[in-house]
């Protein structure tokens, strides 16, 4: 242990600093609380001080000091967060991972690992490559983000697509709460999905220690293929083509003219100019898969296209994806302002979501000066970056006036807030725009049931309290219980009697009514040629609803990766609440929809259910 370089701020008690400063590292050197206490972007504060731990029992133990003096605790992993998601400020104490980086485990035969949070994502993938296989979040922070950074942000990547967020493989989290305590929450637990709900929560429910992630073998070839095309309409309608082949991309990516028109002013992109957007296209498997589906990409490709480029080495590989990877760096370097945002919105919505973001630029011209509509196309996660002339006097309140209409937006068009990078702070306002009343205050009964005294990163995701919020008690307790490992009395599991059953077959969704039978959608999905993980095949006369309240084993396995979205009653007063919905990509606020997997109907019954679905082969 250590003692603090510099006399602590009166702003703690000295009690308190000196019970730190038994347990961890302390360090109250106002230079490095400065470089620490910020985000990729430069947003945070100057903490207190801050903590170095370096085990589990280090963190419980300041957890319990932490609860019983009332101090504020800010987690820091890699710090390359994008949304202002680590408020440190004084009067908090900054709880800094980057000394739990031990990778413990490789167990090869089952592909898995256990890691602690500070491992740094692109270490942990050199580590497994000798092995043959690799952790498949791929955020284009890798080289500064943390695994448990990577869980807490539900980070996804370009690779999203074909092998899911960072949700889709944690097995198992050790999380030390507020109060000091240590739980360990798994994937294939009995009840509610606190693992799910950990998840995505941006560092506000608890300290994760130690993270069981799943591998896959690292694809031993990989070709890429380029497509522009006239209209956005045109080019989203091949991807669609494309996944109706039954090919699913390993990537698929996209950007629009005004972005690459004003990202040449920087450097050569290598991309068409006359082209309205452009889409590249990774597949990936053995030299066989590659080359069966790489012959149906390309030729629905060249259907559509206007131009179709192929890249089957390394150097060609490169070549093709420098313009999309090369642009943050070479825009920084270009001394122009710059700030990349995050709206999701279904995949067959992306040609209006582009011209929403054309229309927005449009309008703010006199302060900006373009907008780039870039991002992972085949989840519709766009990533808008807005350049602007760092003394234009006009670029501030344009640039917010258009990170407001892009996000309002993606709203419009069923999309979400964010996709990948959080709320934070940023993302706060869009809160009550997104989520009604009831929504948001069963979001804060989730917040108050893990952290009481609401010391874990103040101040991000949840807006303050509105007088139109209702009472959640039911729901709190629920929560409360769920911590305990309590079992409540039984409860409806459904409600509306709704039976319908639709697909959205240009973004991949199946929306079904929860008394719908498992019989009845499996008929659905082999008349329309679809396939839904989440229903078994010998369904019977159970419902949809059934099977996700109360399933276990690998069938709450199952469910758990398919589920997008779930129209629920709130248990307080029957409620109505929607938490998810078609987006494939999803971080604003906690995911709610996780409580009422395994949830026996104690957060509320279910009126329909959203998943992921397959074009059969």
């Amino acid at each position: 242990m250590s003692t603090p370089t510099t006399a602590p701020s009166s702003g703690l008690a000295p009690a308190a600093v000196e019970r730190f400063t038994a347990v961890a590292e302390v360090v109250t050197d106002t230079a490095v609380l400065t470089e620490r206490g910020r985000d990729f972007w430069g947003v945070g504060g100057i903490a207190e001080l801050m903590l170095r731990p370096h085990s589990r029992d280090e963190i419980a133990e300041i957890m319990r000091i932490a609860t019983e003096f009332n101090v504020p605790m800010v987690p820091r992993g890699g710090a390359s967060n994008c949304s202002g998601g680590m408020m440190a400020d004084g009067g908090r104490v900054l709880l800094d991972l980057s000394g739990l980086n031990r990778i413990l485990e490789v167990d090869v035969e089952r592909r898995r690992a256990r890691v602690e949070p500070g491992v740094v994502n692109s270490d942990l993938q050199d580590h497994l490559a000798p092995y043959g296989l690799c952790f498949s979040p791929d955020p284009v922070s890798a080289h500064l983000a943390t695994v448990g950074g990577n869980l807490i942000e539900n980070a996804g990547g370009p690779h999203a697509l074909k092998y899911g967020v960072t949700y889709n493989h944690i097995l198992a989290a050790d999380v030390v709460l507020p109060d000091g305590t240590t739980v360990t929450l798994s994937a294939d637990d009995t009840g509610p999905d606190l693992l799910g709900v950990i998840i995505g929560s941006e560092g506000t429910l608890g300290i994760v220690t130690e993270v069981t992630v799943a591998l896959r073998p690292i694809a031993p070839v990989t070709h890429s293929l380029m497509g522009a095309f006239a209209t956005a309409r045109e080019a989203a309608d091949t991807i669609a083509a494309v996944i109706a082949t039954g090919v699913v991309p390993a990537a698929v990516e996209w950007l629009d003219r005004d972005g690459i028109n004003g990202l040449q002013q920087f450097y050569d992109t290598g991309y068409p100019l006359d082209a309205d957007s452009i889409v590249l296209i990774d597949v990936d498997g053995t030299a066989e898969e590659v080359a069966r589906d790489q012959s149906i990409v390309e030729r629905v490709l060249r259907e559509h296209a206007t131009e179709v480029r192929v890249a089957e080495d390394e150097t060609d590989r490169a070549a093709l994806w420098y313009g999309r990877l090369h642009a943050p760096d070479s825009v920084v370097q270009s001394g122009k302002g710059f700030f990349i945002g995050d709206v999701t919105v279904p995949r067959d919505r992306i040609p209006e979501m582009q011209a929403a973001i054309q229309a927005t630029a449009e309008r703010h011209r006199d302060g900006l000066l373009f907008i780039a509509v870039c991002g992972h196309a085949g989840d519709g996660d766009l990533h808008p970056t807005t350049f602007y002339d760092k003394d234009n006097p006009l670029a501030a309140s344009a640039l917010e006036a258009a990170n407001n209409e892009i996000i309002e937006a993606a709203l419009r068009l069923g999309g979400t807030i964010t996709g990948e990078h959080g709320v934070g702070t940023e993302k706060i306002p869009f809160m009550t725009k997104r989520f009604s009343p009831v929504e948001i205050a069963v979001q804060r009964a989730i917040k108050q049931a893990f952290d009481p005294a609401g010391l874990l990163n103040p101040g991000v995701m949840l807006p303050e309290r509105s007088p139109g919020e209702p009472s959640v008690d039911g729901f709190a307790a629920a929560v409360r219980d769920a911590l305990a490992g309590t079992t409540r009395p039984a409860a409806p599991l459904t409600s509306g009697a709704d039976t319908a059953i639709s697909a959205s077959f240009g973004n991949l969704s199946l929306t079904v009514g929860a008394d719908a039978t498992l019989d009845a959608i499996n008929g659905y999905l082999d008349a329309n040629g679809i396939t839904c993980a989440a229903v078994p095949e010998a369904g019977g006369e159970r419902t949809i609803g059934e099977l996700v309240a109360t399933a276990t084993g690998e069938e709450r396995l199952a469910v758990r990766h398919a589920l997008l979205g779930a129209d629920v009653t709130v248990v307080d007063g029957r409620t109505p609440a929607r938490f998810g919905g078609q987006t494939m990509k999803d971080v604003a606020g906690y995911d709610t929809k996780r409580l009422y997997l395994g949830g026996h109907g104690a957060f509320g019954a279910l009126r329909t259910l959203t998943f992921k679905i397959g074009v059969r082969a």
